[in-house]
């Protein structure tokens, strides 16, 4: 198993260089938070994968905006590929080994027990945002049921090009999930991914029928190629 080694410095460093690539990337990127999330509790941050930009948009949202003592679960696969992530928080689980599962759990749930917040994909591999079921490892629901003082935060990731040159990015924040103590653990599963998959449903109504009223702007990108020739025809007219 691979173990975090967080770098505060590491940290500073790679905030700006995400925001710089984000306000690059995406024309904007939205967020609706159905309430504020306690920091002084252990949490686990539940959020579909369906871009590589996920990682790091958590990384980054939770530095400026949700301001947790983080850690996060990442495939042992992706973590040799990017070994700079575990100076961010992150350690490895390998699917295809039960003993490693168990291992990463465990570990989990030490940091859950320090009240620390940990994220898990529980897809455990990107897929594409329209798949349905999204199929949740039980995982979470594991450490849950074993860790009752958790809360569990339920997020939607959601891409979309709509009507500019870049993409854009939909964050929904939903209300922590109880765990109720008769719940199964397969039970506890199937709740967590159609919490999930409620707030990934309410994101595309709300991008269907055109209604942003509740998701605020949390980053404006650079300017597109079609802002800045408006920009020059009106000063042209001039």
């Amino acid at each position: 198993m691979i173990y975090p080694e967080k770098d505060k410095r590491f940290e500073r460093v790679l905030q700006l260089f995400v925001h710089y690539q984000l306000k690059k990337q995406f024309y904007r990127i939205y967020i609706d938070m159905e309430e504020a999330v306690e920091n002084n509790k252990p949490t686990l941050f539940i959020a579909n994968h369906s871009s590589w930009w996920d990682g790091l948009i958590s990384f980054y949202i939770n530095r400026v905006l949700l301001k947790h003592d983080s850690y996060a679960m990442m495939s042992e696969e992706g973590m040799n590929s990017f070994p700079f992530f575990r100076k961010i928080g992150a350690f490895s689980v390998n699917p295809a080994s039960p003993k490693h599962v168990m291992k990463s759990l465990l570990y989990t749930r030490k940091l859950l027990r320090e009240k620390k917040s940990v994220w898990i994909f529980p897809q455990g591999k990107e897929e594409h945002l329209e798949k349905r079921p999204l199929q949740f490892s039980d995982g979470p629901a594991f450490i849950m049921l074993k860790e009752k003082s958790v809360q569990a935060i339920p997020i939607a990731y959601c891409y979309s090009f709509r009507h500019d040159q870049r993409p854009e990015l939909f964050i929904k924040v939903g209300k922590p999930i109880e765990v109720n103590t008769e719940t199964s653990r397969s039970e506890l599963t199937h709740k967590l991914e159609q919490a999930v998959i409620a707030e990934l449903d309410s994101i595309k109504s709300k991008l269907v029928s055109e209604d942003l009223s509740t998701f605020d702007v949390f980053m404006a990108g650079r300017k597109t190629l079609s802002e800045w020739l408006t920009w020059w025809k009106e000063k042209v007219k001039r």
